[in-house]
């Protein structure tokens, strides 16, 4: 019984702890629109980025602990997956990198 309230509490951590982290980062890049300074963009960029790597560190961090062993081996991999899932999100979001080929036809 104790075993399965586990698994529960673990998945439903994991899976807030992504939606939030995605979340974030969503938005985070989002703020990064062609209307907003260079200046002002790496201000949202240093201001959001640490929060949605802590958020998606947590759920890796957990996730990690049910399937790998060793604390420095689920660390390492947590931390190295957050900080690219958190910047893949964040660069996927970002209206700059958006393209729309139907626009550029001739």
């Amino acid at each position: 019984m104790f075993h399965m309230l586990s698994g529960m509490f673990c998945f439903v951590t994991v899976t807030v702890s992504f939606l939030y982290g995605t979340r974030i980062c969503w938005v985070c890049g989002k703020s990064c629109s062609f209307d907003v300074a260079p200046a002002k963009k790496i201000q949202i960029l240093k201001a959001n980025i640490p929060g949605g790597f802590a958020v998606y560190s947590f759920g890796f961090i957990v996730a990690f602990n049910q399937i790998l062993n060793g604390a420095l081996t689920i660390v390492i991999t947590s931390l190295i997956s957050s900080l690219l899932v958190s910047h893949f999100v964040i660069s996927m979001a970002m209206p700059a990198l958006k393209r729309n080929p139907s626009s550029h036809i001739h």
